[in-house]
């Protein structure tokens, strides 16, 4: 069962809501602590100084926050009991905003806003936000940190997400790979087989498709080494393909993904169809003389035809005969 992470009220006008937070997300991973393999002894650690080695006792222990190398400027907690925001109960709603108008870089921690007590203020803001179109941007504080946070609804439900602050945005202008990347050119050939490669793979998103696969596969390496079984190692990943230009792996993508169409591919099928189709393409792009091997170029080929062109009984057939070769 949740347990709510904060609870107080949502502040509009002169409209006050109860309500609790709980945790939109619940982050899953395999944690490891160290051990002392002689005995099984959990590894601890100790507060050494780095002047000699000594441990130092916590009530030698300051803050200080360093200016330059190793000048640093001591900050008694006392002196720092003015500045930490007020631990109010409310979440102070200022403006409401479009959806679209919030960069997703942004967002952070996400909670799911329940009611506190009669939900029928609750259901009110929510169904007009979301009859509106606007999300509600507000203060609050919750363990003695301010935040500034986002609060939209689906459904009928309101959910929280806690926002990064302007100056804490890292600007891509910032990063040398990106400077001057509206100046590189692309042919309109590439753009339309990019945007070919972009519809192949189109679907709907199921976010239950996607997996920790590390994390599962861990989880059962421990349960089989719990269990006293031998243990298997997996094969070594198929190192990808190196195309000789942007267009042959273009190429290789798009026909990778029509064979995969139809069926959420696993990364390793995904990987073996590129593989197949860019030792292909090389092939046939650096080619200047035709290839007897090769089909005939002026002939259609059947994985690009119309499928309304296509004889309805052969599909079948070239399916098996493309997982045959391909095999």
């Amino acid at each position: 069962m949740p347990r709510p992470v904060w609870s107080g009220t949502i502040s509009f006008g002169l409209v006050a809501i109860p309500v609790k937070l709980y945790h939109a997300v619940r982050r899953q991973s395999v944690a490891f602590n160290q051990l002392d393999e002689r005995t099984m002894a959990r590894i601890k650690y100790k507060k050494v100084s780095s002047l000699d080695g000594e441990e130092v006792p916590d009530v030698h222990i300051v803050k200080g926050y360093e200016i330059s190398k190793e000048r640093y400027v001591i900050v008694d907690p006392d002196e720092l009991e003015p500045f930490i925001p007020a631990a109010t109960k409310t979440v102070d709603l200022e403006e409401f905003v479009d959806l679209e108008e919030i960069d997703p870089v942004f967002y952070d921690s996400a909670y799911y806003v329940a009611p506190s007590s009669n939900p029928k203020p609750y259901v009110l803001l929510a169904r007009a936000m979301e009859g509106a179109g606007k999300v509600a941007i507000g203060r609050f504080v919750m363990r003695n940190k301010q935040y500034t946070a986002a609060i939209r609804a689906e459904e009928g439900r309101m959910i929280m997400s806690t926002l990064a602050y302007a100056d804490e945005v890292i600007d891509p202008t910032a990063i040398d790979e990106l400077r001057g990347i509206d100046e590189i050119e692309v042919s309109k050939k590439e753009i339309a087989m990019a945007e070919s490669l972009v519809d192949s793979l189109t679907a709907a998103f199921e976010p239950e498709k996607y997996r920790d696969q590390y994390r599962e596969q861990v989880l059962d390496l421990i349960h089989i080494k719990a269990d006293g079984q031998t243990l298997v190692l997996p094969e070594a990943c198929v190192e990808k393909p190196k195309v000789i230009d942007l267009m042959t792996a273009l190429e290789a993508s798009v026909a990778a993904a029509k064979l995969a169409r139809g069926r959420h591919p696993s990364t390793a099928d995904h990987e073996n169809a590129v593989v197949k189709a860019a030792e292909r393409a090389p092939e046939k792009s650096l080619a200047k003389q035709p290839d007897p091997k090769q089909p005939d170029p002026k002939q259609p080929d059947p994985e690009q035809q119309d499928p309304k062109q296509q004889d309805p009984k052969q599909p079948a057939k070239k399916v098996a005969a493309r997982k045959k070769k391909s095999a």
